[in-house]
């Protein structure tokens, strides 16, 4: 389980050029938080929250449960502070989930952040240059937008 936020003006990608390529950079500073729960052998869950906090991981928590009703679930977490939060943890024991921490600053050990890595490389490529990418919660607000492109002359 883990968080990725995809934010309009994120700049994480490098191109070798030979010369001075041209850079499409949106200004909008939106962003997204995307939970996501890659599960073995259960039904995966994402979802788009507002926040980061424990009360939204708690909810998360809960939506996993509800998507796999009769599963054994252990849920890899790093050590974020919602995440390692009582009441985060109470909401998981309540849920009969079981938190495994990893170490910290070790999210190679997370299976989930190289599906946030795939994401948001293959969404990059997909978006046009200044077109809009509008991805929409459950009360219909946007919640991500153009996405950093970078084009050659």
């Amino acid at each position: 389980m883990d968080e990725s936020s995809p934010q309009t003006t994120a700049n994480t990608q490098r191109l070798w050029s030979f010369g001075k390529p041209i850079i499409h950079k949106n200004t909008d500073k939106l962003k997204a938080n995307a939970f996501g729960c890659y599960m073995l052998n259960g039904v995966s869950v994402i979802d788009f929250k507002e926040h980061s906090k424990k009360e939204d991981v708690g909810e998360f928590l809960i939506t996993i449960r509800q998507k796999n009703p009769s599963k054994m679930i252990v849920i890899l977490c790093d050590n974020f502070k919602s995440h390692t939060a009582n009441y985060t943890k109470q909401i998981a024991r309540d849920c009969n989930i079981i938190l495994v921490f990893l170490p910290k600053y070790s999210p190679d050990l997370n299976p989930i952040e190289y599906i946030w890595k795939s994401i948001k490389s293959n969404l990059s490529k997909l978006c046009p240059v200044n077109a809009g990418l509008k991805v929409l919660n459950a009360s219909g607000t946007i919640v991500l937008s153009p996405i950093n492109i970078y084009a050659h002359p």
